[in-house]
């Protein structure tokens, strides 16, 4: 009885074996091939070309000044009051981004090159430059609406070109 159980097991595994390898082999056959390399390539390129514009952040932003003018940022450059650099608590250093103040329209960009702020509820602090041209020394705080982009689609859009002397260190 034991032996014809065994034999009508391993029967059943060996019609599922049958039946179900051709499938597997026929799907994976087209797997490596240049037809397949090609098709996903063009995905690739495709979903590059259609990628939505970086999304932008509201930050309660401020800014430093003379006080810290010719001094050495997180990054290692000297710290210019008259640059458009700003320091953020986790974004990469050469990262770029673009400042508005809703209030009047007024934009900037501008590089990470430091670390800060670290005042609780404040999320970035913009050189004494970049604070000027958006017209928020006055207020000192203001919140602000922040677009981020990486070095690499800064330098693709041609946003270093607005501030030349923050290139970004290769």
């Amino acid at each position: 009885m034991r032996s014809k159980t065994n034999l009508f097991f391993a029967a059943i595994l060996g019609l599922q074996l049958l039946m179900f390898v051709p499938m597997i082999a026929s799907a994976a056959s087209g797997i490596g091939s240049d037809e397949i390399s090609l098709e996903q390539s063009d995905l690739v390129i495709d979903s590059l070309h259609t990628q939505e514009p970086p999304g932008t952040e509201s930050m309660v932003t401020t800014y430093y000044g003379k006080r810290f003018h010719g001094r050495r940022t997180a990054s290692g450059d000297v710290y210019d009051m008259n640059a458009f650099t700003c320091a953020h608590k986790t974004l990469p250093f050469g990262t770029i981004l673009k400042v508005e103040n809703p209030k009047n329209g007024k934009s900037v960009i501008v590089k990470v090159n430091d670390r800060g702020p670290f005042t609780r509820g404040r999320h970035l602090d913009l050189s004494y430059a970049a604070a000027r041209e958006l017209d928020m020394l006055l207020a000192g705080v203001i919140p602000t609406e922040v677009t981020i982009y990486p070095p690499e689609t800064a330098l693709a859009l041609g946003l270093l070109a607005v501030a030349p002397s923050d290139s970004i260190k290769g």
